[in-house]
């Protein structure tokens, strides 16, 4: 009985000292009155179409938005490892909502951009830590048209946490910009968008072989890539050059299952570091809140002030061990690549961003050596 007595005794002396100072993230970034509101409720637009008409899209894995001053990550709440590998697991998230329209066709996630891609769509993570997304995304054609450049904004509630199985507490932002490609795809001529395809293939020949390729396609004055003419319907080069085309998605296609997998391995982990991270933005609001009406906050000894160490204590622990923990095994998660050409076999190694750069080198020096040309960069 008296091991009881002297806890609940312990616990009253905490309540009845000074309520500790809560210390969190600064709610949001200054530049958040530039952002957009919610994106609210959005219901997913689906458009199939036929395999003729689709276009496939690139989404290049996003950028980190990282401010070079680390010792603003703190004050802004970002744990930069949880950040370098949210911006592997958010571009999977965008291309389910894509894949779930049936409006395009093949949807990669890309190691890095790709200029020749016939869409290509990036983003950069303006904020996140489970109460609130924010992205600005940008996208646009092998022609170099833009289709899409701005800032989405979506908030978790409550009710979108414990995340359902499947579900994402900002599947409505996705929705979102999946709906404006397509508009902004709707928005051009017919003519524009079969032609992507052409160009596409003969950005990428140039990019690899410019000698022979570079008079195809020129841009106009407006900085947009138009067709200057076609080469022959057998051309051995341009033939040869879709082979390594084909081996170049044969890699991304083995990445995607990396990413995938990471999307799953990652997922219950993340969702609870999230459900958490908006817990304790609701609950430091709620104290700057408090401390304009002290009494709000309750009486010392109270219940109320019980409760708010309790929610201290806890955050603080998840941040110390948890988060710690999960970082870690985001930089885990890569394992090496095999691939194989004409009966070579190719062991790649490092981050999925090295392998594709390595692959890329491979099959370009394989290239070289058949046709005895000088090889671009790759560059698009």
């Amino acid at each position: 009985m008296k091991p009881l007595l002297y806890l609940w005794l312990a616990m009253l002396a905490a309540c009845a000292s000074p309520t500790p100072e809560v210390k969190g993230p600064d709610p949001l970034p200054a530049q958040s009155e530039s952002w957009p509101p919610p994106v609210g409720a959005v219901v997913l637009d689906r458009v199939p179409v036929s395999d003729e008409e689709a276009l496939d899209v690139g989404l290049s894995v996003f950028d980190p938005g990282l401010a070079e001053d680390v010792t603003s990550h703190g004050t802004r709440g970002i744990f930069p490892d949880i950040r370098r590998a949210e911006v592997r697991y958010l571009p999977v998230l965008l291309r389910q909502a894509l894949v779930e329209s049936g409006a395009w066709g093949v949807v990669r996630v890309l190691p890095e951009a790709d200029p020749t891609a016939e869409v290509q769509v990036g983003a950069t993570i303006l904020h996140s830590d489970g109460e609130r997304l924010v992205l600005r995304v940008t996208a646009r054609d092998a022609a170099g048209r833009v289709w899409l450049d701005g800032i989405y904004t979506d908030v978790a509630t409550a009710a979108d946490y414990p995340v359902a199985a499947g579900g994402d507490p900002f599947a409505d932002l996705y929705r979102q910009v999946a709906n404006d490609l397509l508009a902004a795809r709707g928005a051009l001529p017919a003519s524009e968008l079969r032609q992507l395809g052409t160009v596409s293939e003969l950005r990428y020949a140039a990019s690899l072989a410019p000698e022979a390729f570079s008079a195809y396609v020129a841009t106009d004055s407006d900085g947009i890539y138009q067709v200057q003419r076609l080469p022959a319907d057998n051309d051995p080069m341009l033939l040869r050059i879709g082979r390594l085309r084909e081996q170049e998605y044969r890699f991304i296609d083995t990445v995607d299952e990396q990413y995938l997998d990471l999307l799953e391995n990652m997922r219950p982990t993340y969702d609870l570091w999230r459900q958490y991270g908006r817990e304790q933005a609701e609950y430091i609001a709620d104290y700057h809140r408090r401390l304009q009406d002290r009494d709000s906050a309750g009486r010392r000894g109270s219940y109320a002030a019980l409760e708010q160490t309790y929610n201290t204590f806890r955050w603080s622990k998840i941040q110390q061990q948890d988060l710690q923990e999960l970082a870690e095994g985001f930089d885990n998660e890569v394992t090496p690549t095999v691939m194989d050409v004409s009966g070579r076999v190719f062991r790649l190694s490092g981050n999925l961003g090295a392998q594709y750069q390595e692959w890329r080198d491979i099959l370009r020096q394989i290239f070289a050596l058949e046709t005895g040309l000088p090889v671009g960069d790759g560059g698009g």
